[in-house]
């Protein structure tokens, strides 16, 4: 399926700049290593609540809600040799929001990559998964 002429939608060239939403990536994942390592310290401190710590931290991986670290990298490049066409959204793409339903294709994500019955799709250049149903929105990619 091909970009449709609808409004706040059309295929992205290829830009260099900053965003802000790279920004707010980097200041969550600054806030991830912070709350990883209080975590630890916390786990040393109460083992009960460290536990319980990654119990959670464990549940999401196993859910699906995250992309489990050793597969970022090589999804990143999977989804480099697919080559899939980017298109414009106007809205913020932040990880927990919804990704509202548009003109863009998305695409299964393999299993080999952790995150089973999730989706990708290039939105503003950067490659966003998120779950086909609820459109919640797992990671972006810059």
């Amino acid at each position: 399926m091909g970009p449709r002429s609808i409004p706040s939608y059309y295929p992205v060239n290829e830009s260099g700049e900053i965003s802000m939403l790279g920004r707010i990536l980097a200041a969550t994942l600054v806030m991830g290593g912070v709350m990883t390592t209080s975590g630890a310290a916390l786990a040393q401190q109460d083992p009960v609540a460290g536990a319980v710590a990654g119990a959670i931290v464990g549940a999401a991986i196993a859910t699906g809600a995250v992309v489990p670290y050793e597969h970022r990298e090589p999804l990143r490049e999977y989804v480099v040799r697919e080559n899939r066409p980017s298109y414009r959204y106007e809205d913020e793409v932040v990880v927990g929001r919804e990704l509202r339903p548009g003109p863009y294709e998305s695409y299964p994500v393999p299993e080999r990559y952790g995150v089973r019955e999730h989706h990708y799709a290039i939105v503003n250049n950067r490659v966003v998964v998120f779950h086909p149903q609820t459109r919640r929105v797992i990671h972006v990619y810059d």
